[in-house]
């Protein structure tokens, strides 16, 4: 009886992941585009170089604004207006910290992924930049979001913000 249970869990959840096609929220591509820095922005890259919760997607914000969605392996990045900001991720959980950025320089924002009760959980934190060129290296695409993947991000912000910043002021 156990093991029938268990099986029905995991058909659930897999169903459940499925449902929606990555393809419909993000573009990933294994060409890397060129990415400049702009002189009045900073450049936040959002890392994700493990393979752990492979398949599970994870948003990442600045505030309400949508910087990316990952899935193993993979990275996205995004342009912030100079200042301080609440970056945050959200998958089973939320996780945020609060970041003061500069234009004309480069941040890396890593989600550490670890399994939780239903999907994966996340921690983000910045990174050097030694650290972070050496994450960006192991992921393996880049990830843009399309305009439904855009659509969700605000949904998730509008649900979300709230908490993340409480998550920021706790750090």
């Amino acid at each position: 009886m156990r093991r029938v249970v268990v099986s029905v869990l995991c058909v659930l959840l897999v169903a459940t992941a499925l449902s929606a096609s990555d393809e419909d929220f993000a573009v990933r591509t294994k060409e890397i585009p060129k990415i400049e820095v702009q002189p009045d922005k900073a450049l936040v890259y959002v890392v994700r170089p493990a393979k752990l919760g492979m398949a599970i997607r994870i948003w990442a914000f600045s505030d309400e604004t949508a910087l990316g969605m990952t899935k193993g392996k993979t990275f996205s990045h995004a342009y912030v207006d100079p200042g301080s900001h609440v970056f945050w991720a959200r998958a089973e959980n939320v996780s945020a910290v609060e970041h003061e950025v500069e234009a004309g320089k480069t941040y890396y924002l890593k989600q550490k992924v670890k399994m939780g009760g239903l999907k994966a959980r996340v921690r983000v934190e910045f990174l050097s930049e030694e650290e972070g060129l050496e994450a960006l290296k192991k992921c393996g695409k880049h990830s843009v979001l399309t305009e439904s993947g855009l659509a969700r991000a605000a949904e998730i912000a509008a649900e979300k913000y709230e908490t993340a910043k409480e998550k920021a002021a706790d750090e």
